[in-house]
């Protein structure tokens, strides 16, 4: 049907030509007819012909109107044929986003930045100009404020700004080292989160430098700094025990537990035996109860009980509280069993002993100093320190575990931002839980890495794909890898293609003949070997905002540059990140851990748990004879 158009629209033009010829040829001769003394006179005074004083005429008359419209209308119908063919007839579907999806996003951006709803966030890369009311200015410690009146007055001058709405569904950034993700995309994000005022938690892999980048720029805002870096003296502190509200928290306990156990042992490890698995996390969760229920509620405490001889009989001879008893029930209940008990007690040992060493206690040791809260003004950096990585990774991602797991509920009045660049070097087990269930209380998801490779390789397949398939929200860059730019290549599509085939073909009398036909096929929107190909700083972007009355996450080729102003606001940052350090250091309550203090924690145990004393009966019998009669 289609191939018919073109030739209709070809007869129909020719049709309106002729018929518009001979009107105007009609017209010229009548003229010449009635006036010809005063056709010659207006030659005479005019450079103009009398025929086209007459065209000119019959052109603004209501047969010319007929005719010019009639051939505008061929010139658009051929216009929007242009080739293509309908949506319904096309082969394939894929398509870039054009200025209409683009101002779709604007129209978002601007939605959600005015509302300021905890599961409603706009992040964007090229800061605008943006003016709050006083009502709406966020302040640490307290909800962004989103009542009546606390609205954006306007938002100017951002032709030139990405916006990546709909945040809170998660936000994947993809590319190699050197490809720009972090400078072009990532850093740009943090700093609109700093500018709407939202509390930020931010994972450095590479401390301090991405802080020293980000730190600044909050802190001029009216930011509450904090950072948790074992090994870095600026660190504040951060006891696992303080999670848990009171020996009756068992859920708590048993959270942690779990925690800790998983991520000392990355999925993509042997799958060992559930028994002592599950048995491990019991005893973990009972001791982390019972260190609670002490003078001195650490780690540490739960070290020396591990470490104490004959634990289960310990634990049997104590009166201890209902939950705590009930916790060491399974314990308990292996007493008979010598080598099993070892076995589960080796397992919870090993990952007590991780903590094992001055620097690492001096921040997991005392009260917690970080906010284990976040709301208005508040950035919470965890730094990773490349020289005790293998130790330090693990904690972290236990420590930010509890802190998302404690912040993301359904009280929470304003988004969470969570932003984790080098993903791999950190292994969350619920992260898919957190992209998927956690964006309705207001946790938005920042994620980088370098591709699907590197992730698979932590996190598994499996798990790789759900995390990068659970963020709507996807920025690619070059991955320098050719398995993942085959899977974003498929992932973008095939678009429809149309063109003109011509053929010739000679004999018979009529000689050469030359037919031309109207081909279609198909082929990739973006070619594996174009990821490949793409430049620093020049990405393909999907996100929801960039949508149309039919489809959604339209991909956006777009080069960014970020421009002086938001430089400056880098370098700023980084100037200032001594005095925020200095400041940092001042405050910190680290207390350097020592032998007398690992000593008092190991006396205590043992005199508060002892042994239960084993009387020979017959010495009892002996004793109770003497002394009926009288020798006692």
């Amino acid at each position: 049907m289609n191939k018919l158009i073109r030739p209709f629209q070809a007869a129909l033009f020719g049709l309106g030509i002729a018929l518009s010829l001979s009107l105007l040829s009609a017209t010229s001769m009548q003229a010449r007819s009635r006036v010809p003394e005063a056709s010659q006179s207006l030659a005479a005074a005019t450079p103009n012909s009398p025929t086209v004083q007459a065209i000119q005429k019959q052109l603004f008359s209501p047969n010319g109107a007929v005719i010019l419209t009639a051939v505008v209308g061929l010139i658009w119908l051929n216009r929007q044929d242009g080739g293509r063919v309908s949506k319904k007839n096309r082969l394939a579907t894929a398509q870039w986003a054009g200025k209409k999806e683009k101002r779709a996003a604007r129209r978002l951006a601007h939605r959600q930045i005015n509302d300021r709803r905890r599961n409603a966030v706009t992040l964007f890369v090229v800061k605008p100009q943006l003016q709050f009311l006083p009502t709406a200015v966020s302040k640490p410690g307290q909800p962004t404020p989103t009542e009546p009146g606390a609205t954006v007055v306007r938002i100017k001058d951002d032709t030139k700004t990405l916006w990546l709405t709909e945040a809170q569904s998660g936000t994947a950034v993809v590319g190699g080292p050197g490809t720009g993700k972090t400078h072009s995309i990532i850093d740009p994000s943090l700093r609109s989160v700093i500018d709407q005022g939202f509390p930020l938690i931010l994972y450095d892999f590479k401390y301090p430098i991405q802080s020293e980048r980000i730190a600044g720029v909050a802190a001029k805002a009216g930011y509450e700094v904090r950072v948790f870096a074992p090994g870095f003296p600026e660190s504040d502190v951060c006891n696992p025990l303080d999670f848990i509200r009171d020996i009756d928290d068992v859920e708590m306990a048993r959270q942690i537990a779990i925690v800790l156990n998983r991520n000392f042992k990355p999925g993509t490890q042997t799958v060992e035996d559930p028994f002592f698995t599950n048995s491990g996390d019991q005893l973990i969760q009972a001791v982390l109860l019972l260190a609670k229920s002490t003078p001195y509620p650490d780690i540490i405490t739960c070290a020396k009980a591990l470490g104490a001889p004959n634990l289960a009989a310990r634990m049997q001879a104590a009166d201890l509280p209902t939950w705590i008893e009930t916790s060491f029930g399974q314990l308990i209940s292996m007493a008979d069993s010598e080598k099993t008990v070892a076995s589960v007690i080796s397992t919870a040992s090993i990952l007590f002993s991780r903590f094992m060493s001055p620097t690492i206690l001096s921040v997991f040791c005392g009260t917690s100093t970080i906010p284990l809260t976040l709301s208005g003004k508040q950035l919470l950096i965890l730094g990773m320190d490349q020289e005790r990585r293998d130790v330090v990774a693990p904690l972290l991602a236990t420590v930010l575990h509890m802190i998302v797991t404690k912040n993301a509920n359904p009280n929470r009045k304003d988004p969470l931002v969570l932003a984790l660049d080098e993903l791999p070097t950190l292994y969350i087990p619920d992260l898919v839980k957190w992209i998927n269930e956690f964006r309705e209380y207001g946790l938005s998801c920042l994620l980088g890495f370098q591709n699907l490779a590197q992730l698979e390789k932590v996190y598994g397949r499996e798990t790789a794909r759900a995390i990068f398939g659970g963020c709507a929200g996807k920025v690619i860059f070059n991955p320098q890898e050719y398995e993942s730019a085959d899977v974003f290549s498929k992932f973008l599509g095939e678009e429809h293609l149309q063109y003109k085939g011509r053929s010739r073909s000679m004999g018979g009398k009529g000689g050469a003949s030359t037919s031309i036909s109207q081909q279609e096929r198909t082929r990739k929107l973006f070619a594996p070997e174009q990821f490949l190909r793409l430049p620093q700083g020049t990405c393909i972007l999907l996100n929801r905002g960039y949508s149309n009355k039919d489809e959604i996450s339209l991909p956006l080729r777009c080069t960014i540059k970020i421009p002086k102003a938001d430089t400056q606001r880098m370098e700023m940052s980084q100037a200032k990140w001594q005095k925020v350090k200095a400041r940092l250091i001042k405050k910190s309550s680290q207390t350097r851990i020592d032998d007398a203090a690992m000593r008092l924690r190991k006396e205590y145990f043992l005199e508060t748990y002892p042994l239960e004393k084993k009387v020979d009966p017959n010495v009892e019998e002996t004793a109770a004879w003497a002394i009926a009669a009288g020798l006692l």
